[in-house]
């Protein structure tokens, strides 16, 4: 199973947000031009191929990515659009953990208004597609 550290790293990889002010799982201190990587709670079912788990090559990943960004809307949908540009081209990408995140299917940025700071935030959901490392004894 893909681990949500590895989106996380591949995040701060992509160059949009510095890698100090990429996250996963909670956006804590709220840094301005940060981006957070979230389990989506949207509840996808697991998938079992015929002949069961030992069968499985493949996987999805849902999450849902948290552009925080600052007071700007405008700079705001600007860096949501770059994330999603960015996600779209990744292909055949290997993680930190060994899997290969094989391509990304975003939803658009929807904007979820300011925080009590007045910063601009949208949130972006998204399916990773991905090869699972296949383990075997020998």
């Amino acid at each position: 199973m893909m681990m949500l550290s590895e989106i996380r790293d591949m995040l701060a990889e992509l160059g949009i947000s510095k890698p100090e002010n990429t996250y996963m799982g909670r956006l804590d201190a709220k840094k301005l031009c940060s981006i957070g990587a979230y389990n989506s709670k949207r509840g996808d079912n697991v998938l079992i191929p015929l002949g069961g788990m030992d069968n499985k090559k493949s996987d999805v990943k849902s999450v849902t990515f948290l552009v925080h960004w600052n007071k700007s809307p405008r700079e705001t949908e600007k860096a949501s659009a770059l994330l999603v540009s960015k996600l779209t081209e990744i292909r055949n990408k290997v993680t930190t953990e060994g899997h290969t995140i094989n391509f990304i299917i975003p939803t658009q940025p929807i904007p979820v208004d300011t925080d009590n700071d007045g910063i601009y935030e949208m949130v972006i959901d998204a399916d990773v597609y991905y090869s699972r490392t296949i383990e075997r004894e020998d």
